[in-house]
């Protein structure tokens, strides 16, 4: 195979490819296939035009090949659930922005914050139990005032 061959393969190799090594990647794959063919005894009798081709048919399929690879994700569309969901939370923040200063307060730290009800009685020098109960009242005003009926 003539030196001048390669060349000219690497160049459109180069303009078929995203990147220098998917572009050398081809040229390798076309070059190994008509080394193959050859060692089977199959004569090419103009090996140029045949390795543009099968270059060009080797690109096409790599090509072919990443677009099934996409991840889902890269075409998330939203969906109804989703939209109920933005809502609801909508409407929760809403109605947490109407409670009493300090259970808003105390609800925004440990949920925004991620302060544990452990810190919180550390920090306002008051027993863990009573920063329970005043989170457990909180969260029920706040279920009250969404709408959400407990069963307990």
């Amino acid at each position: 195979m003539d030196t001048h061959h390669l060349s000219k393969l690497r160049a459109r190799a180069r303009r078929l490819s995203r990147s220098p090594q998917d572009a050398e990647d081809l040229c390798h794959e076309v070059y190994l296939a008509v080394l193959e063919r050859e060692a089977i005894g199959a004569r090419i009798s103009r090996p140029l035009p045949y390795m543009m081709t099968a270059l060009r048919h080797a690109a096409a399929s790599r090509a072919r090949s990443a677009a099934r690879e996409t991840p889902m994700e890269d075409s998330y569309e939203p969906q109804v659930e989703d939209a109920a969901l933005a809502c609801f939370c909508t409407q929760v923040l809403i109605k947490l922005d109407s409670l009493p200063k300090t259970d808003r307060a105390l609800l925004r730290r440990v949920a925004y914050e991620g302060v544990t009800p452990s810190e919180l009685a550390e920090e306002l020098d008051v027993p863990v139990g009573t920063i329970m109960s005043r989170l457990a009242r909180a969260r029920a005003r706040l279920r009250n005032a969404v709408g959400i009926v407990s069963v307990f």
